[in-house]
Formats: C-alpha cells, structure tokens, sequence
C-alpha cells in the first residue's frame, strides 16, 4: 500500500513539473468563461441576430432558430463577392466562414448552437451573419457584424 502512495505522489509532482516547465504559459482568461448567448432568429427572407456588435476574445454562442418553411444555413463571414451578378457557392461561403450550420442541419423548426470566440477586430464592411442557401443571400439573408477589441 505504502509504495502504491508514493508512486501516485511521483505521478503527480511529475505531471505537475512538466506542466510548469519551459513554454508553459498562464491562461489570460479563466479555460471556465461562459459563453454569451446570442440568439439568431432566421425566415424567409430575414436573418435577426439579437447582437450584432461583439468584442476580441470573448466566447459566444449562437443560438439559431429556422422559423421560416424551408432549410437556411447560417455562417459568419466576409462578406459574398460578387462574381458577374452570381454569389458566391454555398461551398465557397462556408469555406471562408468563420462559423457555419450547413442547411441540412437547419430545417423547418429547428434550433442549432454555434459556438466562436473573435480573434481580431472587423468592421461591418468586413464581417456578417448570412444564408447562403440559393438565392436566400440574394433576397437580403445577411447582416454585417462589427468586432472590436
């Protein structure tokens, strides 16, 4: 029993070395910060963040409601690039995205969390909350975002 005991306490102060070694760093913000909740309202053809002004370095999660009658999808990302009148695909978009729930996720009814932390500023020209299902871009689904520090 005894060498059981001091061989958990060698485990421990071994771990616990090896996590204050070299290149060990402080966390700048408790890893327990719970997010803020944001609350994405989506139909046709209207995208409704509850927020749409966000700082650097502060979790939040979205919370996006499909209350409309056909499948969205939702990202956060530059703004589409037009491209001879055509939007971008629906690929593109998401590729770019910072945050994404694709349509198939999204049906009729359903609700879906996001979760991002922002790590640099953006202006409104530079950021926004969008559908990029066919067409839905096109009718007006987006909305610029602004992230500060």
């Amino acid at each position: 029993m005894r060498v059981v005991v001091w061989l958990m306490s060698l485990i421990v102060c071994a771990l616990l070395f090896a996590a204050c070694g070299p290149g060990a760093t402080l966390p700048t913000q408790p890893a327990t910060q719970k997010p803020i909740e944001v609350r994405v309202t989506m139909n046709e053809f209207k995208i409704e963040p509850a927020m749409t002004n966000f700082k650097v370095g502060v979790p939040y999660r979205f919370m996006v409601t499909n209350k409309g009658t056909v499948n969205h999808d939702f990202t956060i990302s530059p703004p589409v690039m037009q491209h001879g009148g055509m939007a971008m695909s629906t690929e593109d978009a998401h590729e770019n995205a910072l945050a994404v729930i694709d349509a198939n996720d999204m049906p009729p009814g359903a609700t879906k969390t996001v979760d991002l932390t922002f790590t640099k500023s953006y202006s409104p020209a530079e950021l926004e909350a969008a559908c990029h299902t066919p067409g839905h871009y096109e009718s007006g689904m987006h909305v610029p975002l602004t992230v500060t520090q």
